[in-house]
Parts: structure tokens; sequence; C-alpha cells
């Protein structure tokens, strides 16, 4: 029948007396550490033999007559001393796991669980800023790049999500000067949440039937009023836009306003 007692080659407890953090250990790893060995804790050299207790509290039975020679509790305080120039002393780490450093793959899953999650969110947060330009376009992704963009540089003249953009009203009429020619007046909105650049505006003209008669791209300079070398338009702030253009006379019926 096995005996209640706690044998050596079972774990046994020893507690660090600088910290008071307390380790689990066998006999074997003793033996390899001399019972000098290193807290995981807070990196004080300790004797592990002098505060060696089992799970009940006390110093296992027989503990210094069941040691093999050389090993026992008295030996070792000699010879503690004698290897202290010859050797380094093992960390606790070492003794258990053996003389591999100790890195970030022993610190535990939570640990792993952590450095994966802050692995994805460096990766998507590089997607997205060297994707800014592009994604910027897409409502889904336009509240990241805007967070982003308040950490890291970002040209706004360079953002552009052309959809968001909403003509306001627009006026098409004989110009009450020029013979033969229409004035073209309105307005349009940004109703994107950040400021993009000024965009182009494309001009359609279609027949009774609905084929184009002609077309034109106009650059912001050619439509705007006022500060025609402005490229950023801001978030919901109407801007004026004025154009003189031919009369395509009575075949033009519709027109259309594009931007891009």
């Amino acid at each position: 029948m096995r005996s209640s007692s706690p044998q050596l080659g079972e774990v046994m407890e020893t507690r660090c007396d600088q910290c008071k953090s307390r380790f689990r250990l066998t006999e074997a790893q003793l033996r390899q550490a001399h019972g000098k060995v290193r807290c995981g804790e807070c990196g004080a050299i300790f004797n592990a033999l002098l505060a060696l207790k089992n799970y009940a509290g006390e110093l296992p039975p027989r503990y210094q007559q069941q040691m093999p020679e050389g090993t026992g509790l008295n030996a070792v305080k000699v010879e503690a001393a004698a290897h202290a120039k010859k050797s380094q002393a093992l960390s606790l780490q070492e003794a258990m796991y053996g003389s591999e450093r100790r890195s970030f793959f022993t610190l535990g899953p939570l640990s792993w669980f952590i450095g994966i999650l802050l692995l994805l969110a460096l990766g998507a947060a590089q997607a997205i800023y060297y994707q800014r330009y592009q994604l910027i376009e897409d409502p889904r992704f336009q509240q990241q790049v805007i967070s982003l963009c308040q950490l890291l540089p970002c040209a706004q003249q360079e953002f552009s999500s052309a959809e968001q953009i909403r003509l306001a009203e627009r006026n098409v009429f004989t110009h009450p000067v020029v013979k033969n020619a229409l004035m073209v007046t309105g307005s349009f909105v940004n109703q994107a949440p950040f400021a993009q650049k000024m965009p182009e505006l494309l001009i359609s003209l279609f027949d009774v039937r609905g084929r184009l008669i002609a077309n034109r791209l106009f650059q912001p300079n050619e439509y705007l009023l006022e500060d025609r070398n402005r490229n950023v338009v801001a978030p919901q702030i109407p801007i004026q836009f004025r154009l003189e253009i031919v009369d395509p006379g009575t075949a033009a019926l519709t027109y259309e306003f594009e931007f891009y």
C-alpha cells in the first residue's frame, strides 16, 4: 500500500525569500540546480532547499536520509558556496524546462492570445493606411480611415468619393448677354464625413430620344464662382458653380450633371 506521506520524487513547493513567490519543483530539478535557483518573478537567487515544503506545509519525511550522498540539505549549503564561482545558478525556468531562454512562447495561452490580437490589429492598421485613398471611397471603411488619419499624416486633397457629392440645384437658361449661348448655374454638397478633393463636373446634353448630343468635363477652376484655386471641398458646405456653354439649339432637350 502506498504511503500517504509525500516522497522525494513527488512535486514539492519552495518560496523565494525576496518576493515570496511560490514555485513547484521536484528533487531532480533541485539536483540540477544544486539547490540554487533564480526566481522567475523578481530575478533574485535563493536556496530552494531552505524554503522547501510539500503541500502539507512541512519538509518531506526523512528528506536528508533519502537524498543521495552529497545532495542533502546540509551538503547543499556547503556545495553551493564551493560551486558559486564555477557555475551560474539555474533559474526555475531553466530547471523545469531545460536550458532554453525564457521567451514569449512560455508565457501561456493568454499571452499568445493577446499577442495574436496585437499583430492582427497592427496588420489591419497597415493595410488600411496603405490603401487609404482607395478605401475612403467605400462608406464601410471611411470611419476607420478617418480615425487612422488622426494619428498618421493623410493628404485630404487626395481623398475622393464622387458618389457622395450631391447636386443641390441646377439652372439652365439663355445667356443674358452672349448670343447663341446658355448659362448654367447650380450648387453641390459634399455629403461624405470628410473633406475631399474638388470634383470634376461632367455636363451631358441629350435629344428627345435620349441620344447624346454633346458633353464636356469641366475642371474646378472653370466652374467655381469664388476662389477658383481651391482644391478641397469640406463636408456639408454648398459650393456654387456657374458655366457658359454654346446653345445646342432645340435638339437638346435634357441635361445631365455628373461628378468625378
